[in-house]
């Protein structure tokens, strides 16, 4: 189940199938629904079909039935949203109540199994819940109610089973599951992993970690005991996987010692607890997407105590936690309520819960109240929002040692009324083993309260009396002032070695890379020296003062920071830079108030916000930074912007802090720094102190060139990244530093997909108002490996006769935008995109006679993540030359954010094989229409040709790379003499010894007997090498024929017409004569190369199964080898059956005579 609601519909899909001769043999037989198409019903393979005799059909599905409450949201098989399964929708008007739906088997030939049993997995839950029955279909006879299971069987998957034992010795069983939905929607059936199977059964619990685990067991009888032992309790874990499995991991955590009970990865489990111990539940998702995702599959988990649901989730980032069966206050979700006045936490990492009962402020402090270290941390999110850290990042508000109160800890906060924020209390160093602290309500804010006033105080609740200055009076206050800190950035700086796995760390310019890096820490204080707040607000209240267009989807306040390194001459080096997540107040000075936290943004004047230099990202990353001497400038609203209010400050020449420092290296590469003194004020190339000049990409100072901007109309847009594409191919973009996007020292199609993310991320930027302009995306030299990221392109399928090769790609780690590869031994004439699962269109390029392929999304949609190989793209090549076609190399593969990954080539290279052409022709008795001269296309019109051959699946030797053939797109449209009749597989014999095949292909015949390829179109072409071959054609119902003389073949296209008497055939009267021409026998519907219409095996009775068993004049729709006359339609009696032309065929007066196909 999930929920989200898909339009369902119902359609009956006939596969063929007949009674002896696709019979299943091999055991054990296992369906898992894998190799079904998903839809309504879908596409079923392997001969399962849904009846045409009931009131519904089972349809082929994944990723969770369309209801909540009913059905399961993962298969049995693989336990996750990409696993298939069959089921029924009990959802609309005519799905219930009380209506049935019978899927069936295809027969099984259990005469050599001694003890044969059915076993199947079925999932039943839903208050409304009908029921389930398993039938046999025994020779045409059904024995009905054999198994069946009713009402709400729960959420999990439970195993059924049937003892075969009455039926050994049978040759011809086919099992129905028939489904009978309840009273209303809530009565979904789903059905998965149908075993036939030899067994010995041992019936018990198979799940091991049930307290009566048997080993030994191979059916689950739903005996499962998960008791636990006295004064214990039983934990579950239930998980079923997103489309990606391996990006999930899992814990489960004393609270109290931190001891891991239990950890897994894409399953859960159950496992007992001592009582009463306090638990914490972490589960990971590498993506950062969680389990439950539009794109990736609607997984869940659901976590139980003794029984009792404590949270369902799936909808997360990088990950999310549940904390129960803990004491009061142990964290946010145990927090404890409390009031204004004095209180004791027990102990550190004490949480309580506060709810303003009036708007204010609000002082919380430990000052004067402990002589230990304290600290303090106030979030006013939902508790699966809240990430503590040890420092105050994060917090609404916070404080450690900048409040004014020396080690102890002080938080002055505006709280609206009603608002329920929570309390964390703390220490540092251990120091404090229970800590004091009081809520001190302060009253409400009372200002201005008239917006276009001068002094406008906008968390003011309570107006003053005649305070409102009018603007542009003199007595308006000068404003905010903000200034950036020189002491604490000259006195934090501190060089460390960190290991970057946030793959948003370098997309949002906190490193330029993942891994190992060095990075240049050091603390950000901005303190506001102005006579007003400089205002910011909240990302809901004013938009335009922050970027919500950002990895981790958090609002970042765009002006907050800018950390830059500039070399000796003037360059900008790229480092990094610094967004706020969050300005507040985190102290100020005496005799000032602070007021703001992460719910409503600002620095009171007299106060300060810190970015310490231990809080991540508070650094420039200088791992490739070559040795010399450089300028770090840190500098704060430098594009001298107003606050949200519109006031702007009194001083922006006091915005900036810089340090001079010289970078050395030793012997390993391995840097280190010192302070330069003496360091001159950085000035721009025009002069200007801490400006914002720099040279562009030609060395022009202030110059108007844009890097990228291959056409040279003054903007960075689509159409440069298509003549980056256009000049990859013409080997006519030279590299410089205008063309070379991320300075790697060549043009590839990297460089194309960093301008895609540049116009892209710069449209998506544009589409929200915003006062900071700030444009990092655009910003080049830039991009780097995403060392995370392994993506892998392979050679899926290299078709000789049609010219093509497909390439394959996986990519399980990250979504692909674009990709640069060689192949080598042929060249191309096209390219086309077959990338499945697509999220717009990528674009796919080549040159006529070229070697190289280029896929790109110019709208920045991507390609979604595959855990397996799935097709990207299909050459077709106009010529080979060499021995073998391989994927010479791979030169770029970018992921959604634009940069490069790891690439690999598996299975990169296929040998060339020898082709011959034939022009075949021939006439099928059962759809040939003796009035026109032609055969009929009934198949056609009535849409029941299949897409895919059907002679594999009905068990005809494929050789020389033949099977699998599919139609192409529109072939069934044409009508007229060309029209479409069905399927005919062609084979080449060996001349020496006719009865070896040496090369199949599957072909389409038209109307007027020609066999063409699956275009419709062209010759036939198979794998083999020139020289003499016997022809032979063959269709799943009619005797095939082979030409008697063996034919000189060449890849020059050979007329061989079976049609015309005077082409000879090998054996006796292998074809039937119609007047001036030649046919196919019809009625061959036990694949035993013999037209029987009586005795043992014979081809009538098959047809009469089909209509039912029992009613001769019943009619069946659909694609069957029972349909002799190829109608559509398969009929037992009544005009145009199908059973007398097996009759005449046969001799038409002794029906047990027999005519045997003339095939060596």
């Amino acid at each position: 189940m999930r929920h989200l609601l898909l339009a369902v519909g119902s359609a009956a899909a006939l596969l063929p199938f007949t009674v002896h001769g696709q019979c299943v043999t091999t055991f054990p037989s296992t369906e898992a629904f894998t190799g079904f198409t998903v839809g309504t019903p879908g596409t079923f393979v392997n001969n399962w079909t849904n009846l045409t005799t009931d009131d519904l059909d089972w349809f082929a599905d994944n990723n969770g039935t369309p209801t909540a409450a009913t059905g399961p949201i993962g298969d049995h098989t693989s336990n996750n949203t990409s696993g298939k399964y069959l089921y029924v929708e009990a959802t609309g008007s005519t799905a219930s109540p009380n209506k049935t739906a019978i899927v069936q088997s295809p027969c099984y030939n259990i005469s050599g199994l001694a003890s044969p049993y059915l076993t199947f997995w079925y999932h039943m839950q839903g208050a409304q819940m009908g029921a389930l029955y398993v039938d046999l279909n025994v020779n045409g006879t059904i024995h009905s109610g054999l198994w069946t299971a009713s009402g709400d069987q729960g959420r999990y998957w439970k195993q059924g089973w049937l003892n075969l034992a009455p039926w050994v010795g049978q040759t011809n069983v086919r099992v129905r599951f028939r489904a009978v939905t309840g009273t209303g929607v809530l009565s979904d059936i789903a059905l998965d992993d149908v075993v036939v199977r030899n067994i010995n059964p041992v019936f018990g619990c198979s799940e091991p970690t049930a307290a009566n685990y048997n080993a030994g067991v191979n059916i689950n009888n739903g005996s499962c005991d998960y008791s636990c032992p006295s004064g214990q309790q039983r934990v579950r874990i239930d998980l079923v996987a997103d489309n990606y499995p391996s990006e999930i991991s899992w814990t489960l955590k004393n609270g109290a010692t931190n001891v891991v009970l239990a950890s897994g990865t894409s399953t859960g489990t159950t496992v007992c607890v001592p009582a009463g111990t306090c638990l914490v539940f972490r589960i990971n998702d590498t993506a950062g997407d969680g389990i439950y995702h539009p794109s990736y599959g609607y997984g869940g988990y659901a976590i139980f105590l003794d029984g009792t649901l404590i949270r369902e989730g799936g909808q997360y980032g990088q990950y999310e936690e549940t904390v129960f069966n803990c004491p009061p206050g142990f964290s946010c979700t145990e927090a404890i309520p409390i009031g204004l006045g004095q209180h004791t936490a027990p102990s550190v990492e004490y949480w309580y819960d506060f709810t303003p009962a009036q708007p204010g402020s609000y002082t919380i402090t430990t000052c004067g109240l402990n002589t230990c270290d304290t600290k303090l941390w106030l979030y006013d999110m939902a508790c699966n929002l809240v990430n503590p850290q040890p420092g105050i990042e994060g917090a609404t508000f916070g404080d450690d040692n900048d409040g004014g109160c020396g080690l102890q800890a002080v938080v002055n906060a505006n709280m609206p009324a009603g608002v329920t924020h929570h309390l964390r209390v703390g220490t540092n160093g251990g120091s404090c083993s229970s800590v004091t602290f009081e809520i001190i309500y302060n009253g409400p804010v009372v200002g201005c309260m008239d917006p276009g006033s001068c002094n406008y105080e906008p968390l003011a609740t309570v107006p003053c009396v005649g305070c409102c200055i009018a603007a542009g009076s003199p007595d308006c206050p000068d404003g905010p002032d903000l200034i950036m800190s020189q002491s604490a950035l000259q006195g934090s700086l501190n060089l460390a070695l960190v290991n970057i796995t946030d793959a948003c760390a370098p997309v949002e310019g906190c490193t330029k890379g993942l891994g190992q890096r060095y990075v240049l820490r050091f603390t950000t204080r901005i303190e506001n020296i102005g006579t007003t707040d400089y205002f910011i607000g909240s990302p809901g209240a004013q938009p335009q003062m922050f970027d919500f267009n950002n990895c981790h989807g958090h609002a970042h306040y765009a002006g907050y920071a800018d950390y830059v390194l500039f070399d000796t001459l003037g360059n900008k080096i790229p480092v990094g830079f610094k967004n706020g997540f969050c300005v507040i107040d985190v102290g100020c000075y005496p005799g000032n108030t602070g007021q703001f936290g992460c719910s409503n943004m600002g620095i009171s004047k007299g106060c300060y916000d810190i970015y310490g230099s231990g809080t991540t990202c508070n650094w420039i990353d200088i791992t490739d930074v070559p040795a010399g001497k450089y300028t770090l400038v840190l500098r704060t609203n430098w594009q001298h912007a107003p606050d949200a209010l519109g006031r702007h400050e009194q001083n922006y020449a006091n915005n900036y802090a810089q340090v001079c420092i010289q970078i050395t290296r030793n012997g390993q590469n391995v840097p280190s720094f010192s302070v330069v003194g003496n360091c001159p004020t950085y000035t721009d190339c025009l002069g200007q102190p801490y400006g914002d000049a720099v040279l562009d990409c030609t060395g022009q100072c202030a110059g108007t060139t844009r890097t990228g901007d291959l056409n040279s109309d003054g903007f960075q847009t689509q159409p440069d990244a298509q003549a980056y594409v256009q000049g990859i191919h013409g080997n006519d973009v030279s590299t410089t530093a205008c063309t070379d996007l991320n300075n790697d020292g060549v043009v590839t199609v990297t460089d194309a997909a960093l301008m895609v993310n540049c116009y892209s991320t710069q449209d998506a930027h544009d589409q929200s108002p915003h006062q900071i302009h700030y444009h990092p995306w655009c910003d080049f030299p830039r991009g780097w490996v995403s060392s995370l990221d392994t993506v892998r392109l392979a050679i899926g399928a290299f078709d000789q006769v049609n010219g093509t090769v497909d390439i394959h790609i996986k990519n399980p780690d990250c979504r692909v935008l674009g990709y640069e590869f060689e192949i080598s031994g042929l060249t191309i004439q096209s390219v086309q995109n077959l990338v499945p699962a697509l999220q717009g269109d990528i674009s796919v390029s080549s040159t006529l006679g070229g070697t190289k392929v280029i896929g790109l999304s110019y709208l920045d949609s991507t390609l979604a993540k595959n855990t397996s190989y799935v097709p990207l793209v299909r050459i077709t090549y106009l010529s080979l030359t060499g021995s073998q076609v391989c994927i010479a190399n791979i030169t770029d593969i970018v992921n959604d954010q634009a940069n490069n990954v790891i690439t690999r080539v598996e299975n990169g290279c296929v040998a060339v094989n020898n082709v011959l052409t034939l022009a075949p022709k021939v006439f099928l008795e059962g759809s040939y229409d003796t009035g026109t001269g032609l055969m009929r296309d009934e198949l056609r019109t009535s849409a029941l040709i299949p897409a895919s051959e059907p002679y594999t699946a009905l068990g005809y030797v494929q050789a020389g790379g033949g099977g699998g053939e599919q139609l192409v797109g529109g072939v069934l449209d044409v009508t007229g003499p060309n029209a479409i009749v069905d399927w005919v597989m062609v084979e080449l014999r060996s001349a020496v010894s006719p009865s070896t095949i040496v090369a199949t292909r599957c072909a389409l015949l038209q109307r007027d007997g020609d066999i063409v390829g699956v275009d419709g179109v062209s010759n036939v072409v198979l794998n083999a090498s020139p020289g003499t071959y016997h022809v032979a054609v063959r269709h799943r119902n009619h005797l095939g024929a082979m030409t008697s003389a063996a034919l000189a073949l060449s890849g020059t296209p050979v007329t061989v017409d079976l049609r015309s008497p005077g082409t000879a055939t090998w054996g006796t009267q292998a074809r039937k004569t119609s007047g001036a021409v030649q046919l196919l026998w019809a009625g061959n519907v036990v694949r035993d190369g013999s037209l029987k219409y009586a005795g043992a095996n014979n081809d009538r009775d098959p047809i009469l199964n089909v209509v039912g068993g029992n009613t001769p004049t019943a009619v069946a729709f659909g694609y069957y080898r029972e349909d002799v006359n190829m109608s559509g339609v398969v009929k037992y009696a009544g005009t145009a059956n199908d059973r007398d032309p097996i009759l005449v065929n046969v001799g038409g007066t002794v029906p047990t005579a027999v005519r045997v196909e003339q095939l060596p």
